[in-house]
């Protein structure tokens, strides 16, 4: 082969490369930003489990508030940063259910907390509906926060929720 062959070949590789890297990177970047996501799922999901068990085996203190706020104040530690106040699209709600009880703290409640750190506590409300025995005492947990998956060259902003249910088995 020649010279000019040989810096013909190295050229053409070279603009192959140039071509397949944007490719290649755009790959990369949506399979580290997918992995990330699915951290945070995996993280929502474990601190939505350990949240509704601990709140169900935590007396209920004489102000539902503050029983709420203890348990709601668990999952958001539990989530590793995933819930911390001020990431996007954050929302923790707790609820404690109790279909047949009449005191005024020891009736069906629920907790929201949004992205900005503002509570609201909403009596005869649940977090969502599980689908359990409706005479049954328990503890609903919904974790949610938004994240970004970018592939190639688009990008999509998802929403991640996780859902807990634990039937209580503390008797005050």
């Amino acid at each position: 082969m020649t010279q000019a062959s040989e810096s013909n070949q190295q050229g053409a590789s070279l603009v192959e490369f140039a071509l397949i890297l944007p490719i290649l990177l755009s790959l990369l970047l949506g399979t580290v930003t997918a992995a990330l996501s699915f951290s945070s799922s995996l993280a929502l999901n474990n601190a939505a489990r350990e949240t509704a068990r601990f709140g169900a085996t935590l007396p209920v203190d004489p102000d539902i508030g503050v029983w709420l706020n203890e348990v709601a104040d668990v999952s958001i530690s539990s989530a590793t940063g995933d819930l911390d106040s001020g990431v996007p699209g954050r929302s923790v709600c707790v609820a404690y259910v109790h279909p047949a009880g009449t005191a005024p703290d020891d009736s069906t409640t629920m907790l929201t907390i949004d992205e900005d750190g503002a509570r609201t506590a909403t009596v005869g409300s649940t977090c969502f509906a599980d689908g359990r025995p409706l005479d049954e005492r328990r503890v609903q947990v919904r974790l949610e926060r938004e994240t970004d998956l970018n592939v190639l060259f688009f990008s999509n902003t998802i929403t991640l929720t996780r859902d807990a249910t634990v039937r209580f088995e503390r008797v005050s």
